[in-house]
């Protein structure tokens, strides 16, 4: 079993050289595609404004996903979608502030580079390869601001930029976990403070929602839906992603009760429901990243895109009155 304190690594070589050698060619052709580059400037674009909006408390209608769930629904598998891990399991506290992960795709970074935004700047600091790192500065970034503002929970969200070879051209706010019942130690009103935010951040109309939860919970008990039907009443900007689901299928007969139970009739409508399955620890990107992951992450990274480029008029007209 991988160590959980590394990064999952890619193989340098596959059984074939020549099949790495095409898919290498595929990547450095796809990157040089006229319509890829010009995605890639608006992602970037866009990437440059939330900085901004974030170093100086600016509130700007740009298109983003925004996660939730539960504590435990599996929210850190969205580390799936970045390719590599950067143990945020073991980041108990770094779960109490917002954290958006801008993940950049860069044939360039064989390796994962990881830059966090400095505190009320637009400036980013210097690369961390190091998964633990990564995970201590999240850790040392929310214990500073919680003894500053004297709070067990606050709003003000980490930026954290990650490139790498097989990251998409993706950015996802990632929320505090619902919880029932505060840390020892914690203030009782925890528990409500985190679900005033995750609602706050999850409120604005150009957000879309990703909610996990974990495959053991039956619709009729989920604990968190309801919070989801406050914020988006008729799901029409919800996207559900049952966790786990490896776990889940074990306990299915056939294809009828698996359609059965994604089609969560009565509860969802219309409502997009994929699948998330756990990572495998074996050390290879191939092997971690099943098929409904990885049509997971393009599709976000699509969705994310289209609105992406429908947005930009009105963004720059808002743009233009702020200067």
């Amino acid at each position: 079993m991988a160590n959980s304190n590394s990064y999952l690594t890619t193989p340098t070589k596959t059984p074939s050289s020549r099949r790495n050698n095409q898919s290498q060619s595929k990547m450095q052709s796809h990157s040089q595609d006229p319509a890829t580059s010009e995605s890639r400037s608006r992602f970037e674009a866009y990437n440059r404004l939330q900085a901004a909006a974030v170093a100086f408390g600016e509130k700007l209608p740009i298109p983003e996903i925004v996660a939730i769930g539960g504590q435990s629904d599996g929210k850190s598998s969205l580390e799936a979608l970045l390719g590599f891990r950067f143990n945020v399991r073991e980041v108990e506290m770094g779960t109490r502030r917002p954290l958006i992960l801008q993940m950049v795709h860069d044939v360039s970074a064989l390796e994962p580079r990881c830059r966090f935004q400095d505190e009320d700047s637009e400036e980013y600091g210097s690369p961390i390869v190091s998964a633990t790192a990564v995970a201590d500065v999240i850790r040392s970034r929310t214990e500073a601001l919680l003894r500053k503002t004297k709070t067990a929970v606050s709003p003000k969200p980490i930026v954290m930029r990650a490139e790498y070879a097989h990251s998409p051209n993706l950015t996802i706010i990632d929320t505090p976990g619902f919880v029932l019942k505060a840390k020892k130690g914690e203030p009782e009103t925890t528990p409500d403070e985190i679900l005033s935010m995750v609602k706050s951040l999850a409120s604005p109309p150009h957000r879309i929602l990703l909610f996990l939860q974990q495959s053991s919970v039956e619709w009729c008990s989920s604990l968190w839906l309801d919070a989801v039907r406050e914020i988006d009443s008729s799901f029409r900007r919800t996207i559900v992603v049952v966790s786990k689901f490896d776990n889940r299928l074990k306990e299915f007969n056939d294809r009828g009760e698996v359609d059965r139970y994604l089609s969560a009739s009565g509860y969802l409508g219309r409502t997009l429901v994929l699948t998330l399955l756990r990572c495998l620890k074996t050390g290879a990107l191939s092997q971690t990243m099943s098929f409904v992951d990885r049509y997971l992450r393009d599709f976000l990274e699509s969705e994310l895109q289209k609105r992406y480029k429908d947005a930009a008029p009105a963004t720059l007209a808002l743009l233009e009155q702020l200067l």
